[in-house]
């Protein structure tokens, strides 16, 4: 007699659980007690790195074109509407008080292995992209034109790399 009792309460109980169960599955029957408000707020973001933080050219020989020692990657990634990056070099300075500074205007760029070196004397468009894409990579080439006029030595300034968002 105990089994069966034993075991009537145990339907019964499981009969009641499942019934429970079933009742909070129903939302419509839950009481809204609290609400909690979401707000989230994007950021400007912009990102762009270079895989290198110098250039350096190994000038051996008569005056002319000398590419850099290596190309560089730069990856931009925003989340802006439109954006573009441009580059301006400084004029490369000597170390020595008695060589003339080397032009930016003969500091020069081409991207992904194209030929076409544009000076960086002024500021020039490198990449143009959306918000709606990935970072994507990009090589720069530098080329350094020399002169009869440059004295041997070690020259040195920057290329400025500058953002503009479009809104």
């Amino acid at each position: 007699m105990k089994t069966k009792t034993l075991a009537a309460i145990f339907i019964i109980s499981g009969i009641l659980w499942i019934q429970f169960l079933a009742a909070a599955e129903d939302y419509s029957e839950w009481k809204e007690v609290a609400r909690l408000s979401v707000t989230a707020v994007v950021a400007p973001y912009t990102s762009v790195k270079l895989s290198v933080n110098e250039i350096a050219f190994d000038i051996k020989g008569e005056p002319g074109d000398y590419d850099a020692n290596q190309g560089v990657s730069i990856t931009v990634g925003s989340n802006q509407s439109k954006w573009s990056v441009h580059a301006k070099a400084n004029e490369l300075i000597p170390e020595s008080d008695k060589a003339s500074p080397l032009p930016s205007s003969r500091l020069a760029f081409s991207i992904n292995d194209e030929n076409d070196f544009k000076d960086l004397g002024e500021s020039r468009l490198l990449i143009e992209g959306e918000a709606a894409r990935p970072p994507t990579a990009f090589t720069l080439n530098f080329r350094l034109t020399t002169a009869w006029e440059d004295l041997p030595g070690t020259y040195r300034g920057d290329i400025i790399f500058s953002f503009l968002s479009s809104p």
